[in-house]
């Protein structure tokens, strides 16, 4: 932490969409569209960051970083004022139960946005998987997401 405020690990790359429509495609839009009224509303400052991030083809995911304390203590005040105010506009009752992570799903962006509005020294890391990955189902979902879609 002497030479990075931030450590992260590699970015995942949307080669064939952006972030905005893999998250349209993968989840609710609708979802999406109210996270980006509420920073508008109470981050303002933000939403330049949030479209950038948005229009990129390159994520962090996985809710995974190492950081100091008082960065950590920022961001998440910054998170939660999103995320809780996220709370209090949606209804999840009848969501499924991957897409009841909603929170955790739309965090990951969000993360991506505040480091893009801060300064900071970040260093990107690679992550190992311990459990196999089924890419062929992988592979078939991200298909039939992006050419069914999803009914919003």
């Amino acid at each position: 932490m002497q030479k990075y405020d931030v450590i992260l690990p590699v970015k995942r790359n949307y080669y064939i969409e952006i972030v905005r429509s893999q998250y349209e495609h993968a989840h609710y839009k609708k979802d999406l569209d109210e996270v980006e009224k509420i920073i508008s509303e109470k981050y303002p400052g933000y939403l330049d960051a949030f479209t950038k991030v948005m229009n990129r083809r390159k994520l962090h995911i996985l809710n995974m970083f190492v950081m100091k304390k008082e960065l950590f203590n920022q961001y998440c005040n910054w998170l939660f004022g999103i995320l809780f105010e996220l709370e209090k506009r949606i209804n999840i009752s009848k969501y499924d139960v991957y897409e009841a992570r909603i929170f955790g799903f739309m965090s990951e962006r969000l993360f991506n946005v505040w480091l893009e509005q801060q300064n900071l020294k970040t260093c990107d890391v690679p992550v190992i998987f311990l459990e196999n990955i089924n890419w062929s189902k992988k592979i078939t979902n991200f298909l039939k997401r992006k050419f069914i879609g999803r009914i919003n």
